[in-house]
């Protein structure tokens, strides 16, 4: 081979390298990227089955002692909207007393005043035992009264005697003096003086007031 064959054979093996270099993608190799695992996907929900398909079924949870096992009937609650029951209230009224003689201008001292109550037995049960002072007068007395009552023509009461007497007088009494719940009943005396010469009254000579209450 001569010299200028050489030549076109070198030149010929340098076409076809470039040939084949250029038909090839001459971009460098993309780096590799890290692997990212997949995000974890949610579990699907549990299906509920409807009430009318779900089993009838009651778990009672075990005890944990044999004093827990011990079966214990709980206490049956108070019904509701009950109110409690309200001890009964005692009612009391008050008696006041006042003695005196010429139509009331003059009070009279050491006049003896008796309050007595008849009881369920129809016999007089003695409250009260006093004398008056110089203004004619006793110490208030609580005596039982009744409830209070809603019927304003026929109130409720509680009936006492009273009875008042003094040396020179003629012995007064008031029947049937009524007392109402927390109300002072006051009973006023206007003494009558014996006949001259007289100290003792006669056995028919007490004189009775009957308290008799206006009907409306």
């Amino acid at each position: 081979m001569n010299r200028q064959e050489f030549e076109d054979t070198a030149r010929r093996y340098r076409e076809e390298l470039f040939r084949m270099y250029a038909s090839q993608n001459m971009d460098p190799p993309p780096k590799p990227q890290p692997e990212i695992p997949p995000a974890p996907q949610p579990e699907p929900a549990e299906e509920i089955p409807p009430a009318d398909m779900q089993p009838d079924t009651v778990i009672i949870p075990e005890a944990d002692s044999p004093e827990q096992q011990t079966s214990e009937i709980p206490e049956a609650a108070p019904p509701e909207n009950v109110e409690p029951a309200l001890p009964k209230r005692a009612y009391t009224g008050i008696i006041r007393v006042h003695v005196a003689t010429a139509q009331g201008a003059k009070p009279v001292a050491g006049a003896a005043v008796i309050i007595t109550h008849m009881t369920e037995n129809r016999e007089p049960e003695l409250i009260s035992l006093q004398t008056t002072d110089e203004s004619g007068n006793i110490e208030a007395v609580t005596v039982p009264a009744p409830p209070p009552s809603a019927d304003q023509r026929h109130p409720a009461s509680c009936l006492y005697d009273i009875t008042a007497q003094a040396a020179g007088y003629y012995r007064e009494h008031s029947a049937d003096v009524p007392v109402f719940p927390n109300i002072t009943s006051v009973q006023n005396f206007d003494l009558i003086p014996l006949p001259a010469g007289s100290d003792e009254p006669l056995p028919d000579g007490d004189i009775t007031y009957y308290n008799n209450m206006q009907q409306y």
